[in-house]
């Protein structure tokens, strides 16, 4: 695994806290915009789809600086939509953040909110999934290995992430409840998959209890206290979730070498 003079053929990532918590903030607030439409079209509380816009559009103006900061200079970020490259999954990620954040935007303040929250949807399901996309294009053997969940691993993650965090701020549909629950039933088939196939450490173990056995378990018993207890574990499963599958990608990395 080495080439010339010894230099690893590997590189080892070297994100740092930025990227795992651009991925959360990322992909939460991309599924925040697909149930605030979702709650629109099905004539949802005003307020649910409110909230559910302002958690898309919070959501984006954070993952900005986010990634600002992991390329270390703002004309990185800018270079990168000079070229639209979609066989890259960088480009497309840099492209969806810029039009996800206009339109997740205009659905809160502008005059189109509806037309807006229609394309932030659209690009919202983009940045719900693409980091699972972008792991898996690398060399990295454990995040290569794992190349066909990654993608649904994040995006049903997000879903969860986002009708957690609404319910959180107050809001008690059933339909948030079953959301989340239909995530974390599918985080907990993943969880089997990856545990199957190996490559993983005990933090990637502890975020998939907390994405999806626990809080399924949870959601199960019913009561308002077991939902608002699910949805918490939910939350913190996602954020370690990012975090293990990042310092899992290193260590493999490590391993590699010689």
């Amino acid at each position: 695994m080495s080439g010339y003079y010894d230099v690893p053929l590997l590189k080892k990532p070297v994100w740092t806290w930025e990227v795992p918590l651009y991925f959360f903030v990322g992909g939460t607030a991309g599924a925040a915009a697909m149930i605030g439409v979702a709650a629109d079209l099905g004539g949802a509380k005003k307020a649910l789809v409110r909230d559910a816009r302002r958690i898309a559009a919070g959501g984006a103006v954070l993952s900005t600086p986010l990634l600002i900061a992991d390329l270390g200079r703002p004309e990185r970020f800018l270079n990168m939509l000079r070229v639209f490259k979609p066989r890259s999954p960088m480009s497309v990620g840099a492209w969806t953040l810029a039009v996800f954040g206009g339109a997740s935007t205009v659905a809160v303040t502008g005059p189109v909110k509806r037309l807006a929250s229609v394309v932030s949807a659209a690009t919202g399901l983009v940045m719900a999934t693409y980091t699972g996309v972008l792991l898996g294009a690398t060399a990295i053997p454990v995040w290569k290995k794992h190349v066909s969940v990654l993608p649904v691993h994040f995006g049903a993650s997000a879903l969860a992430s986002a009708a957690s965090l609404l319910e959180l701020l107050g809001h008690d549909e059933k339909a948030l409840s079953e959301l989340a629950g239909a995530a974390a039933a599918i985080e907990t088939g993943i969880g089997l998959r990856i545990e199957a196939r190996g490559g993983t450490d005990v933090t990637t173990r502890i975020g998939g209890m907390f994405s999806g056995p626990l809080p399924l378990i949870l959601r199960l018993v019913g009561t308002r206290n077991a939902r608002q207890a699910a949805a918490a574990s939910a939350l913190l499963g996602s954020i370690i979730t990012r975090v293990a599958w990042i310092e899992a990608g290193k260590k493999s990395a490590d391993r590699s070498r010689p």
